[in-house]
């Protein structure tokens, strides 16, 4: 018996020629998985859905609503302050409207001072507006009267006297 001799590439089978080459498989991947598919996503996949809106409740619910709300501390007489700015403004138009803003006016500002409210300046707008509108009521008043009595006065001059005959007559007025 004769051998041969074997070097180390005698160990292995002659490969096939019709085969082809395996590939070395990718880090991470598993010998078994077959390789990626590069096909399109499902639709349901490719878009996310729309949100869901709330239901709006049924008939049966009951609806519940806010609780109502005590005034803040310190404004339970800001009505004060604002009639007497609301009162002393419409002065402007009817005149005696003026007295009240007035009256309004202090009083506003007292509740101010005592911490029953927190418009101390609407309150004072409308008493420094009340008393310039009641100032300048007072100074057209005498001025008026000073214009009507000087001009009734002349008139009267010429129509006055002792006898009421001669009151007003055509001798009276050309003399």
């Amino acid at each position: 018996m004769t051998t041969t001799p074997q070097g180390p590439a005698d160990d292995q089978p002659e490969p096939a020629a019709e085969q082809p080459a395996e590939q070395p498989p990718s880090p991470g991947a598993d010998a078994g998985t077959p390789p990626p598919q590069y096909a399109q996503p499902p639709y349901a996949q490719q878009y996310a859905q729309p949100p869901q809106y709330a239901q709006p409740p049924q008939y049966g619910q009951p609806q519940y609503y806010a609780q109502p709300v005590a005034p803040r501390p310190g404004t339970e007489k800001n009505w004060m302050g604002i009639a007497s700015l609301v009162l002393s403004l419409s002065g402007l138009i009817f005149g005696i409207t003026a007295i009240a803003g007035i009256v309004f006016g202090h009083l506003g500002l007292s509740a101010a001072k005592r911490g029953e409210a927190d418009n101390r300046g609407v309150a004072l707008g409308g008493l420094i507006t009340g008393y310039v509108l009641v100032g300048l009521g007072i100074i057209a008043t005498i001025i008026l009267l000073v214009f009507f009595g000087a001009i009734f006065g002349t008139v009267i001059g010429e129509c006055a006297g002792d006898n009421p005959a001669d009151w007003c007559t055509s001798d009276a007025i050309a003399a």
